[in-house]
């Protein structure tokens, strides 16, 4: 028996913490997202060759696969309707369960 994760697990959560935003697909149409989750400045930590420690701090998005009529890619753009800041797609992760965590760039 497999498990919806979708429905059991992501569609809550994100239903509980997850705000609105506005997916527009490079060259498509707007999608309006009611429960994506939006991090500021999430903190991405990275081992240098020499045993150095790089952070950064970047904004993601996790969002439900199941919210978007097509696979993001990069170049994609989000925006944040309750700041209206707008932010590009840099890399999305699905995780495998119907979550997708989206790395974004802010615009100019």
């Amino acid at each position: 028996m497999s498990i919806d994760w979708d429905d059991l697990v992501l569609g809550p959560t994100m239903g509980l913490f997850g705000d609105e935003v506005i997916y527009t697909p490079r060259g498509g149409a707007p999608v309006t997202i009611p429960d994506a989750v939006f991090d500021e400045e999430s903190i991405d930590l990275q081992l240098d060759e020499d045993g150095q420690t790089t952070t950064q701090r970047r904004p993601v998005l996790g969002i439900r696969a199941s919210a978007l009529p097509t696979e993001p890619q990069q170049s994609d753009s989000v925006k944040i309707v309750k700041t209206g800041k707008v932010f590009i797609v840099r890399e999305p992760l699905p995780d495998g369960h119907g979550h997708i965590l989206l790395k974004l760039m802010a615009t100019a």
